[in-house]
């Protein structure tokens, strides 16, 4: 394993490195990065920003906004943050194997004495607290697994940046966010600083994987700059044009996710569709939208197209093909 020294706290570079890395043919290595981003959301890949986050308070504190690779809902970061990443070539073993990945960051935690361990699909909860979540992405024969780690992050600051999806929360008995997170810090009985939090999980994997440490090339940075300034940095993918739609289906499925489907149809014909969610896939919906442009708007033929497509690829492991017929066609 290669432990890549990144310093940066810039998340339009951050998120290309994590890109550049997964999608580099000459890179063949199991890959370790650690970094954290200055302040941020960063939204899931299939959300739709406008209706994640609160724009007006967004702008005032100029809190920078970017789109990930991966699925699942967005989240407020600053350097009270540490996110970490690995990328491995893909196999029946780790393929949607959430526990793989964060075995060794559970056991630096319950090295602290901390109780932490899975909850769900993708969370790392310490006393049913969750102080990490968790996504996943694949490109070609490589996948990448990335999460959070809420060490001493400003929790008054996720009410205000979010719009939180109150209907979710209620679902689950929870009044708000805060409520069901909490930070590293004050559960430590011995304090310490987020650099040396970050060196235990490097000596960790340098004792289980014999990771070695290297710095990023100045040929890499150069790389990875020209892609956070081409993709990472714009509009067009932060947030993303938004055609006209004439009808709006939100689904909650509990213990899933929600599924949030924007129809332009014409004639009975759908003429457009977009579909957003938190749902955990490593695909993204681009395949199946394309799918179900200029089809008819009736259940046989969105069932033969649904049928057709990889669905946990697209919306994780809990999801059914029914779960998906419903969500586009009421």
């Amino acid at each position: 394993m290669i432990y890549y020294i990144n310093d940066s706290k810039d998340p339009y570079f951050n998120l290309a490195t994590e890109e550049y890395l997964i999608s580099n043919p000459n890179i063949t290595d199991e890959i370790l990065l650690l970094w954290q981003n200055n302040n941020t959301i960063v939204i899931g890949r299939n959300q739709n920003t406008i209706e994640e986050i609160n724009n007006e308070y967004v702008r005032e504190k100029q809190v920078n906004v970017v789109r990930r690779l991966s699925g699942g809902g967005a989240v407020y970061q600053d350097l009270g943050n540490l996110n970490f990443t690995f990328i491995f070539n893909k196999n029946q073993d780790n393929a949607r194997n959430y526990a793989l990945f964060t075995k060794p960051i559970i056991e630096v935690l319950q090295s602290l004495g901390l109780n932490a361990q899975n909850s769900g699909k993708n969370d790392i909860v310490i006393n049913d607290k969750k102080i990490s979540g968790n996504a996943q992405y694949t490109f070609n024969n490589r996948i990448l697994h990335h999460g959070t780690i809420l060490f001493n992050v400003d929790m008054q600051m996720l009410p205000k940046v979010l719009k939180p999806d109150l209907e979710k929360l209620q679902s689950k008995g929870i009044k708000s966010v805060q409520a069901r997170v909490t930070n590293i810090l004050p559960l430590l009985k011995t304090p310490l600083t987020i650099d040396q939090f970050q060196q235990l999980i490097v000596e960790k994997l340098q004792h289980t994987k014999n990771t070695k440490v290297l710095k990023l090339t100045p040929e890499m940075i150069s790389e990875i700059e020209t892609l956070a300034t081409k993709k990472y940095r714009t509009w067009d993918w932060n947030y993303g044009k938004s055609p006209t739609f004439d009808l709006k289906h939100k689904t909650l499925f509990p213990n899933k996710g929600t599924i949030h489907v924007w129809l332009n149809v014409q004639a009975g014909i759908i003429n457009n569709i977009k579909i957003y969610g938190d749902f955990l896939g490593s695909a993204g919906t681009d395949e199946l939208e394309q799918n179900l442009i200029h089809q008819k708007y009736n259940v046989p033929t969105i069932t033969n197209i649904v049928k057709s497509i990889d669905i946990t690829a697209i919306f994780g492991q809990n999801f059914i093909e029914e779960d998906i017929i419903s969500s586009i066609i009421k």
